[in-house]
């Protein structure tokens, strides 16, 4: 009778000590799979954040034209191979365009530089420009002309030169006329007369 006593608890213990051991199993295996869920979402997040640095940044500062920003409009007329240049506050329309903006709605103008601070744009005109002048006496000064009407009036300037100041031989050609193209050239010659 021992025997069989021995016999069941034996039994007993054995079927005691694989229970427990299918339930440690069991655990062992749940939390493996919840460390490899644990370690997938990791990964998973660790993605998301490489994800998220490498995507483009949507708000880089474009330069747009502001209130302040300084317009050069250069006139090239073709002719004559002049380039006026005209400095100006933008209006109001030109504010808050972009570069691109501007090359759409403005084909015919060229846009030499564009930033904030500053827009430089020039324009090819077929023609010649208003920069041809002629040089002669005005009530005995050195008077400044346009060679062609403009407002119905060819008087640009009269300086404050006195034209009895000058050589005799430059006293001649003045009262004959010398024409001069350009508004650096027409500088140049009143800073060798000493205006």
């Amino acid at each position: 009778m021992l025997k069989k006593i021995y016999f069941v608890l034996f039994f007993i213990v054995i079927i005691f000590v694989s229970i427990i051991s299918i339930n440690i199993g069991y655990n062992m295996y749940d939390n493996e799979e919840n460390n490899i869920q644990i370690v997938e979402e990791k990964a998973e997040t660790n993605t998301e954040f490489f994800e998220k640095e490498e995507k483009p940044v949507d708000n880089i500062t474009v330069a747009k034209i502001t209130p302040s920003t300084k317009m050069i409009y250069e006139y090239f007329y073709k002719e004559d191979s002049i380039t006026e240049r005209v400095e100006d506050v933008p209006p109001y329309f030109l504010i808050d365009l972009t570069r691109n903006d501007l090359e759409t709605n403005f084909k015919d103008w060229q846009i030499k530089s564009f930033s904030t601070k500053e827009v430089v744009l020039q324009k090819t005109i077929q023609g010649e420009s208003t920069q041809h002048y002629i040089i002669k006496d005005y009530d005995g000064y050195i008077g400044i002309f346009y060679e062609k009407e403009i407002n119905g009036t060819n008087l640009k300037e009269i300086t404050n030169i006195p034209l009895e100041s000058l050589p005799i031989e430059e006293q001649e050609k003045i009262k004959k006329g010398i024409k001069i193209t350009g508004k650096d050239e027409l500088m140049r010659f009143l800073e060798s007369y000493g205006s």
